[in-house]
């Protein structure tokens, strides 16, 4: 009896073992297809985003405000907010009520940088490939400014704190990050410029370049809040 009761307790206890290791082997695959499953997720919002925002910026002043609601609607992906197309629409009217003067300013500030780089490939100022070299550097700096300043009004939009900041608001925030966080500067400009070669190599991503880079403008504000004061 002694011993049919010990051989017994030893096929019950590894048969609790087996059951045990059976439950630990699928807790990653869980786990492993529900960060799938949000991977995926914010890819589709990104494309979403993408495509709102290039439809938005269609009027052309309208293409901060777009990106600032893009931005918007990126954070509250990741954040866990409520999303939709009908939420957009909202932050994006919003934001060009808010922004319209950076919009505004934007397209002038393209359309001189755009007349230099023209002038600066046709050899007609001297020095043109210092010209070439300075626009392309300033080109930069605007679209991170800019990028920055929407980022910086999608904030308490995003969470659902009020409504974003002014446009003056906004711009003193961005160039301030702009200085504050260069590494993060760095990586927007990068982000940038790999949208433009996108865009450049085939013209359709147009449709999912503001995504992108909404995308990139949460990325840089979330890493500039982790990092260590």
């Amino acid at each position: 009896m002694g011993r049919g009761t010990a051989a017994t307790e030893g096929v019950a206890m590894a048969a609790g073992t087996g059951r045990g290791r059976e439950g630990r082997r699928k807790r990653p695959a869980g786990g492993g297809e529900t960060r799938t499953g949000a991977a995926l997720g914010l890819f589709a919002e990104v494309v979403l985003a993408g495509v709102l925002v290039a439809v938005g910026s269609l009027l052309l002043v309208t293409a901060v405000p777009s990106l600032a609601a893009g931005v918007a609607h990126v954070r509250r992906q990741v954040t866990g907010h409520d999303i939709g197309v009908a939420r957009f629409v909202r932050d994006w009217w919003a934001a060009v009520r808010a922004l319209w003067p950076l919009g505004l300013a934007a397209v002038g500030v393209a359309l001189l940088l755009a007349l230099d780089w023209r002038l600066a490939r046709a050899d007609v100022l001297p020095g043109a490939g210092v010209v070439a070299v300075v626009v392309a550097v300033a080109a930069a700096a605007v679209v991170v400014v800019l990028a920055r300043a929407a980022g910086a009004w999608s904030e308490p939009v995003a969470a659902g704190e009020g409504p974003g900041l002014t446009a003056r608001e906004a711009l003193a925030v961005g160039a301030q990050r702009t200085q504050d966080d260069l590494t993060g500067t760095v990586l927007l400009a990068v982000a940038a410029a790999l949208c433009v070669v996108f865009v450049w190599m085939l013209p359709p991503l147009v449709l999912v370049a503001g995504g992108l880079l909404a995308l990139a403008v949460v990325g840089v504000e979330t890493r500039r809040r982790g990092r260590p004061a």
